[in-house]
């Protein structure tokens, strides 16, 4: 989520003087082409065993959570490991996909479209950037109010037309697509689309619900519905084209419409994907992904443990393509400390719309951090039962056939959170820097170094890796002394 209450309260003061209905025309699809398109198997090459799987997730926080993100990335640029083949790798090459909300999104959709020059441009482009100021400018300019007041032009637009112009360069998804196979990770940008209150991904596999033709749509649009902070700006509307066809629904849907023979999550999300063939939905409608999942972890999560998924990793364990599969999720989550209950009077507004907001984005992405990491954990202690049954096995009966282990795959998950931060003053730092589109340098530089500490202090990192390159070791990081001094106020 991206906004400070200042942005908010100026932004619903012109909500208030201007229309806001507005919908985002996106193209028919005809046919659904499962070769073509913005796809995992379109963008990227079949896995191979030779090589680690990487997913990364970027958490919604505005530019504290892309400062975040991108400290993650960096570091991943420096670490290196040794192949059977006895060559150096850069463990930023394994990076497969990229699953990002709000915040995070702006790294990972400028690092999917400029790879070469994104270390050199997005600190200046975004992070040093205050991005809130500009939007806010924007909706003063006298030429943009007899816009705002069309009802076909509503603040995301306007929002939208600033990333495009200023940051992605007016760049699409059919971009991306014709970029050489694999030469960038694949972006899943998610937004929520409110009618359900369901995840929504800009992926051609989503866009096939709505019969809709994802290539022509900006890489700005995904960004704007993925941080399109409610109230401060209106929903950004699709058009649904189920009307006129363009071919099936996914297999998967409709033996999962069962509820008595599915799990609930899967029922629940097979309604979802049904209701966009609903011959009454004719438009969705788009808000911040961070109300449904603000860590990006929920469609990483269902491609690891379902072949439903239009990306599923599963199907590729199962075929033996995987080797080793790490997720490392950066988690931007901040934890503010009140005071409200040394008083008798009641939390102001701006505190009551912290906790609407963020309180159920919190528990969600707690969910989605335990789901993953117990589902790692059953998978590891499954294959370690497996061997050690064969073990014993070996030990009686030298003879007999050993059980064939069900798990051929290393699993390794890694959250940078702040409440890792070992410095109890730096953590509580971090902890309250404001969700905005505005940070100063200083804390800037704080993210990014930190970042980097986390993933090098990760165990189940340090394990990963190593699994990986038995020889290889974690960087010893230490946090800027200028940095630390200010903030903690050291002599």
């Amino acid at each position: 989520m991206c906004l400070t209450l200042r942005f908010k309260i100026v932004l619903w003061a012109v909500l208030t003087l201007t229309g806001c209905s507005h919908y985002a025309v996106n193209p028919a699809l005809k046919n659904i082409d499962p070769s073509s398109g913005y796809r995992y198997g379109v963008v990227r090459p079949m896995p191979s065993p030779d090589k680690p799987f990487v997913i990364l997730a970027f958490s919604g926080g505005g530019t504290r959570a892309a400062a975040f993100s991108y400290g993650l990335l960096k570091e991943l640029k420096t670490i290196e490991y040794t192949t059977r083949e006895g060559k150096k790798r850069q463990l930023l090459d394994d990076v497969e996909i990229i699953s990002s909300v709000s915040g995070g999104s702006f790294t990972s959709a400028y690092y999917t479209l400029f790879p070469d020059r994104f270390f050199d441009e997005f600190p200046k482009q975004v992070l040093h950037r205050n991005i809130e100021k500009d939007l806010i400018g924007l909706l003063f300019r006298p030429q943009n109010w007899f816009r705002l007041a069309s009802k076909d032009f509503s603040r995301i637009d306007l929002a939208e037309e600033y990333y495009n112009e200023t940051l992605f360069q007016g760049k699409t998804f059919g971009d991306l697509v014709s970029k050489p196979k694999g030469n960038t990770p694949f972006l899943v940008l998610n937004a929520t689309d409110i009618s359900i209150t369901h995840r929504f991904e800009f992926t051609q596999d989503q866009f096939d619900l709505l019969c809709s033709d994802l290539s022509t749509v900006s890489i700005a649009k995904g960004v704007a519905a993925s941080s399109n902070f409610p109230v401060a700006f209106a929903p950004l509307t699709l058009n649904n084209y189920h009307q006129k066809g363009c071919g099936p629904l996914p297999g998967w849907i409709d033996p999962a419409l069962s509820l008595s023979a599915n799990p609930d999550r899967r029922y629940f999300d097979a309604l979802a994907a049904m209701s966009y063939r609903d011959k009454e939905r004719e438009f969705c409608h788009l808000l911040d992904g961070g109300l449904s999942d603000n860590l990006g972890l929920r469609g990483p999560f269902d491609a690891v443990t379902t072949t439903d998924s239009a990306w599923s990793i599963l199907k590729q364990a199962n075929l033996k393509k995987l080797k080793t599969l790490m997720i490392i999720a950066v988690n931007a989550k901040t934890t503010k400390h009140h005071d409200w209950d040394k008083k008798s009077d009641p939390p102001g507004i701006k505190a009551v719309l912290g906790v609407v907001t963020g309180g159920p984005m919190d528990d969600v992405s707690l969910d989605s951090v335990d789901m993953t990491d117990n589902h790692f954990s059953y998978m590891k202690q499954l294959s370690d039962t497996v061997d050690a049954c064969n073990t014993v096995l070996h030990e009686k009966c030298p003879e007999a056939t050993p059980v064939k282990n069900p798990i051929g795959t290393n699993f390794s998950f890694s959250e940078l959170s702040f409440e890792r931060v070992k410095d109890p003053c730096v953590r509580r730092y971090l902890q309250e820097l404001p969700t905005s589109l505005a940070l100063d340098a200083e804390a800037v530089e704080l993210l990014i170094v930190t970042a980097a500490q986390l993933l090098n202090q990760s165990e189940d990192f340090i394990k990963g890796m190593q699994a990986l390159d038995p020889n290889w070791k974690p960087r010893t990081i230490t946090l800027p002394e200028h940095l630390v001094k200010d903030i903690c106020k050291r002599p």
